[in-house]
């Protein structure tokens, strides 16, 4: 971009178009700070579509929909955590990557989370825990991804906090901080903080797909 050759970017034109939290996002995913960069406008859309309707969007959606369908919406914690230890070191991944301002790399290291909670559910197909009759395990493994889903929304506050206060509304956790920051700390990324018996609340679509 060249303020002399006058082909700058309008911001605003592009958050009128995409919304600003897909700005966001792409901007903060897609470019390294303090490097150089190519603006590719498409990329909006394959970052926002790819990896928040797909798959963070995709995970929150069909989490809260099995926990109602299952268990009216209430969790019920297990014995065992989801890969527990592989998501703590994916936080603590998180945690390096932010003190040194590496913006891409963090979230790059959410959606990594969330892709891995999908293939989890759909390697452990809670709804084939249901008919077999073993409907206790389906729902302390939908624990187990609304947990996850906790996490990642704290994780993703600094750069989406409409998404992560959509996420905590979908989850029913902190309600009284509803629409506050303080609703977010990184110190609450840890596991187990959803009590058992926790009742979430409806699915919304979070990440509606950018129309091409």
């Amino acid at each position: 971009m060249s303020k002399s050759a006058g082909n700058i970017v309008d911001p605003f034109a592009l958050i009128e178009k995409y919304g600003a939290e897909a700005l966001r996002y792409y901007l903060m995913s897609d470019m390294v700070i303090g490097y150089d960069a190519d603006f590719l406008e498409y990329r909006i859309v394959e970052r926002h579509d790819g990896d928040l309707a797909n798959s963070i969007g995709n995970l929150l959606n069909r989490t809260i929909v099995m926990a109602i369908r299952y268990s009216n919406g209430q969790l019920t914690r297990g014995r065992r955590a989801l890969h527990w230890d592989a998501l703590s070191v994916q936080i603590k991944a998180y945690r390096d990557l932010a003190e040194d301002v590496a913006m891409s790399g963090t979230m790059d290291t959410v959606v990594r989370i969330a892709n891995e909670v999908n293939a989890l559910i759909d390697k452990n197909a809670p709804w084939k825990m249901v008919k077999e009759g073993n409907t206790r395990s389906a729902i302390e493994f939908l624990y187990d991804a609304s947990e996850a889903l906790r996490i990642i929304a704290i994780l993703i506050s600094p750069v989406l906090p409409k998404a992560a206060q959509g996420i905590f509304d979908q989850l029913n956790w902190k309600t009284d901080l509803r629409g506050k920051e303080e609703r977010f700390s990184l110190a609450d990324a840890e596991w187990g903080r959803l009590p058992d018996g926790h009742v979430v609340g409806k699915p919304v679509p979070l990440f509606p797909r950018i129309e091409s």
